[in-house]
């Protein structure tokens, strides 16, 4: 019983949609993407802006790490004396890979890494915003 009243409740509804329903369902849509677009491309670039600004504190530590360690020298020493190298270049690449300072080399690579991913996503963003904006509305 309660089927039947259910069927011609919806039986007797008569649904006519708006002439300009689906280009206000579409303008929504693609007002939502290029919002979340906009979001994502602030987070980018604030992303890329702390990896610069990261680089200074981070390469300055990398430059005093590889003078204390004695890198430079042992650098120097393999362009200086060309007759001891040939000897003892055993000795020379195993000092030169010891005083390496690998934890501050390791967190440069890093920040030059998340600026460039940053740079990448960023233009991907900016790209795709500007294709919305043509291609649509």
């Amino acid at each position: 019983m309660q089927e039947e009243n259910i069927k011609k409740a919806f039986q007797n509804l008569s649904f006519s949609p708006k002439d300009d329903l689906s280009f206000s369902i579409l303008s929504k849509i693609l007002k939502k993407e290029k919002r979340i677009r906009r979001i994502k491309l602030v987070g980018h670039s604030l992303l890329g802006f702390l990896s610069i600004v990261g680089f200074f504190p981070v390469f300055k530590s990398l430059f005093s790490e590889l003078a204390k360690s004695g890198f430079y020298e042992y650098f120097s020493l393999a362009f200086s004396s060309g007759s001891n190298i040939t000897f003892y270049w055993k000795e020379l690449m195993l000092s030169l890979a010891e005083s390496l300072p690998v934890v501050n080399i390791l967190f440069s690579l890093i920040l030059v890494f998340v600026f460039l991913l940053s740079i990448r996503y960023m233009l991907k963003q900016i790209i795709s915003i500007n294709h919305m904006g043509r291609s649509y509305v």
